[in-house]
């Protein structure tokens, strides 16, 4: 599936990696893809995040690795900024046991996947 020009596909998953151990869960969001028009709003959510300290966002491209893009500590939610190219198109936010990943003007070069851990 190719997103045309106005059209964008954000693909979530979830993988946690929470005080050592890993543990990989199944789909958390209730959307396999979230798709928006150019310039709205999208949010991806991860659950079950009582457990971690921080919980780390992740983007990947189709042609490239997984790139660090938001960190947020659970505890005093303070967030922290990767040197990614996109950081500043990103917000994150913990409502009761799920972070979200919020993007809040989309655009063509914001079609990835999305991870948290």
């Amino acid at each position: 599936l190719q997103p045309d020009a106005t059209m964008l596909l954000f693909t979530p998953a979830a993988l946690f990696l929470c005080s050592g151990l890993v543990v990989v869960e199944t789909l958390l969001t209730q959307e396999i893809s979230v798709t928006r028009r150019a310039g709205q709003r999208a949010s991806i959510s991860c659950g079950g995040i009582d457990s971690c300290y921080t919980v780390i966002w992740y983007q990947k491209r189709n042609t490239s690795t997984f790139e660090r893009l938001l960190a947020i500590d659970t505890s005093d939610r303070r967030t922290y900024r990767y040197s990614h190219p996109q950081k500043n198109d990103f917000s994150v936010e913990i409502q009761q046991n799920t972070c979200n990943l919020i993007l809040r003007s989309s655009d063509v070069s914001h079609t990835a996947s999305y991870y948290c851990s």
